[in-house]
């Protein structure tokens, strides 16, 4: 558990412990807080045999299992193909309603259920309903507006988020990442393990060839290496979205007309659109076409 989830952790033991624990608990939050995380040690204290102060001794039989990825008891569904289907949530069905092999609790693990298609939330809605003893549902979420409001209801909602930023500075310095290095890294300190992740992919250089570009954005000249980035990293789109808003936010309070200022922020939301259908070279005209209408809106 990570030093920023230990309120929340708190509150969950304490609900556990009053008998207030909904068996269906959402973990709700941007990517980047460790909600699986929380979840998978949410699911390992429930199955431990011996769980001391609310956490897995890691000394049992079923710690074991847990550890070597074979426990019986346990079940993770995740995306395949970007989508979780309704076949998936039909065997959490079935789990949830055998015999636990090892004697205890049961638990599943949705990981990124707002994935989930609509016949898979309809069908996860009856087990939500019809809770069995002794069996827990955790589910995480990055967006909870993409649930359905029947399965949003039925489930204890929490938000996981990183509220002391102090907290993930002090786990990032711990994780040797050199962020002093980049001026756009305190924007995602409420992000810490997206940072991390960026660093493990040696993506945290492109991310400063985004920022720059779009810091000095009129007079920019490296867009080769702009569209190169974001053609192969379409994740990153959304990255150079924050920074290019950043920058015509800042042109905006040093005389940027509203008009042009309006402009651009359509182009952008056009071509935020157009990246989620459009690829390679079409893409890249988007792109051009895109940082023309910035740099014209901005001189």
């Amino acid at each position: 558990m990570y030093n920023w989830q230990q309120n929340l952790w708190q509150q969950l033991h304490d609900s556990f412990q009053q008998q207030r624990f909904h068996h269906a608990q959402l973990f709700i939050g941007l990517s980047g807080v460790g909600k699986f995380d929380l979840a998978n040690q949410l699911a390992s204290t429930l199955l431990c045999e011996r769980p001391e102060g609310f956490k897995p001794c890691n000394a049992c039989k079923t710690c074991g299992l847990l550890a070597a990825g074979t426990h019986p008891d346990r079940l993770l569904i995740s995306a395949e193909a970007n989508s979780i289907g309704v076949d998936a949530i039909r065997s959490l069905s079935d789990f949830v309603h055998h015999s636990a092999l090892q004697g205890g609790n049961k638990v599943v693990i949705i990981k990124d259920a707002e994935k989930m298609t609509h016949s898979a939330a309809n069908a996860l809605l009856k087990t939500l309903e019809e809770p069995n003893l002794n069996r827990y549902i955790l589910l995480t979420c990055n967006d909870k507006s993409q649930l359905p409001a029947t399965v949003l209801s039925r489930c204890g909602q929490q938000t996981v988020a990183v509220i002391d930023e102090s907290r993930s500075q002090a786990w990032l310095a711990e994780q040797h990442i050199p962020l002093h290095e980049f001026a756009w890294a305190a924007q995602f300190y409420s992000q810490p393990l997206k940072l991390v992740q960026w660093h493990q992919e040696g993506m945290l250089e492109k991310i400063q060839t985004l920022y720059l570009f779009a810091s000095h954005l009129k007079a920019s000249h490296n867009f080769a290496d702009v569209q190169k980035i974001l053609t192969e990293h379409t994740s990153l789109v959304a990255v150079f979205y924050v920074f290019i808003n950043q920058q015509l936010k800042f042109s905006l309070q040093h005389g940027l007309a509203f008009s042009a200022y309006n402009d651009a922020q359509k182009a952008m939301h056009r071509f935020m659109l157009d990246t989620q259908q459009i690829l390679g070279l079409n893409q890249s005209l988007g792109l051009a076409k895109l940082i023309y209408t910035l740099q014209n809106a901005i001189k």
